[in-house]
């Protein structure tokens, strides 16, 4: 069902509606005092001489603030009639109109620049091409509107988007914590919601680096919100790595916009790979965090740690902060499901050594969206060094859909490879 000419013309008619009457005068401070109650899209309109009326959405009996103004200000109440169409009324007036009753009218949706973008439940798509016009229509500040059409099932986590309303456009410019991050929202994964998660992190690190020169390890960094954001606000050296082509074009991007080519410094390839290459020193870089965001695969990559001392000679364990999904009524249940999958790649470590636990989000009612803070441990760090070879399936916890997500990406991320330009 699209939005026609015809479809807005059925929205006009006349409507009975409560007018104040005032003098010109008044008319600054009216605004500012009942600015919400002002009809959509009515003007005010010459009444006599030095006096103006304007229609509201007042309803008899009248709030006291109201009269009182009235009164204070010799106002006069008139009734008349307004025309009331597509153009006055409000996106859920309008949707409310048009949608069968048994349809709601979308209310989440991110915005991410000029794009808004939806995830329509099932019932919600016989009418996607309207329920997008209508939003474009009444934000002005929107270019685009898309429909995400599946899960995140390709190695690179990014969506298949339809076009809804708008230009068949995904670039998009976004400003986070005093930095400005430019994207192809179709190319690369970015999530707006997680704003406050790097705000959380960023003050976390700041916390246990007590003064101290803070190093990080930022290995799924997407477009690099993460690492851009702590570098500007902690002044903290980072290496940023993506495996994916497009994530590291807008990362490089990103780090020339806002000028910290000097503490950010780029790679394309493979997480393991990048460790591997600190180890034998091909990469010169001295961790002493460790940022995992990609939370349906993260975990695996924690074996890449164990005989991190072997490797490095070094003394100083670095903080690790890794995120995934768990199922648990509570946070212990969370934890001893974290714990178990961690210890797989990192033998010493248990769940007292645990500092923080968060949970993001509820992704069902039992599984939940969280991130883990923990200092390596000795153990793990001083055992022989060797990578955990991955099995079929993760964590059977998860959902049927999820374990099949992770099974093939398993195979191709820890698989492929992509050389530095």
């Amino acid at each position: 069902m699209k939005l026609t000419q015809e479809i807005k013309q059925s929205l006009q008619k006349t409507q009975k509606v409560l007018s104040i009457q005032m003098d010109v005068h008044h008319i600054n401070d009216f605004t500012k005092r009942f600015k919400k109650s002002i009809f959509s899209g009515s003007r005010w309109q010459l009444e006599q001489q030095n006096t103006k009326s304007i229609a509201t959405t007042f309803e008899e009996p009248l709030p006291e603030d109201l009269q009182e103004f009235i009164k204070e200000k010799n106002c006069q109440i008139l009734e008349k009639e307004v025309s009331v169409g597509y153009e006055s009324m409000s996106y859920n007036d309008v949707l409310q109109q048009l949608l069968p009753k048994n349809v709601q009218a979308p209310q989440g949706y991110e915005i991410i620049g000029k794009i808004a973008h939806f995830n329509l439940a099932p019932e919600q798509l016989p009418y996607k091409y309207l329920i997008g016009q209508v939003l474009l229509d009444k934000n002005k500040h929107l270019q685009t509107v898309c429909n995400k059409l599946e899960k995140l099932h390709n190695v690179y986590r990014t969506p298949q988007l339809e076009l809804l309303a708008g230009n068949n456009s995904y670039d998009a410019i976004v400003p986070e914590g005093g930095v400005r991050l430019f994207l192809n929202f179709e190319k690369v994964y970015w999530c707006t919601r997680l704003y406050s998660e790097r705000e959380r992190i960023i003050k976390y690190i700041k916390e246990l680096a007590n003064g101290k020169n803070i190093k990080v390890l930022d290995l799924f960094c997407g477009i690099g919100p993460f690492s851009l954001r702590i570098a500007k606000d902690l002044n903290a050296q980072c290496l940023a790595n993506d495996l994916n082509p497009e994530c590291f074009y807008y990362l490089k991007k990103n780090i020339v916009e806002n000028k910290v080519q000097n503490q950010v410094t780029p790679l394309n390839m493979d997480a393991r790979e990048v460790v591997l290459k600190i180890y034998n020193k091909e990469i010169d870089f001295d961790f002493n965090h460790v940022y995992m965001n990609l939370p349906v695969l993260a975990i695996n990559f924690l074996d890449v740690f164990k005989g991190f001392t072997q490797k490095t000679g070094k003394v100083e364990l670095p903080y690790i902060h890794v995120y995934g999904f768990a199922k648990g009524k509570d946070d212990q249940e969370l934890i001893e499901q974290f714990s178990l999958r961690i210890v797989k790649g990192l033998p010493g470590f248990d769940k007292s050594q645990i500092l923080r636990f968060h949970v993001l989000k509820n992704v069902t009612k039992m599984k939940k969206m969280c991130c883990l803070s923990f200092q390596l441990d000795k153990k793990s760090a001083e055992s022989e060094f060797g990578l955990v070879e991955q099995e079929d399936g993760n964590n059977s916890d998860f959902e049927d859909d999820e374990k099949m997500e992770q099974n093939e990406l398993i195979e191709d991320v820890v698989n492929k490879k992509v050389k530095i330009d």
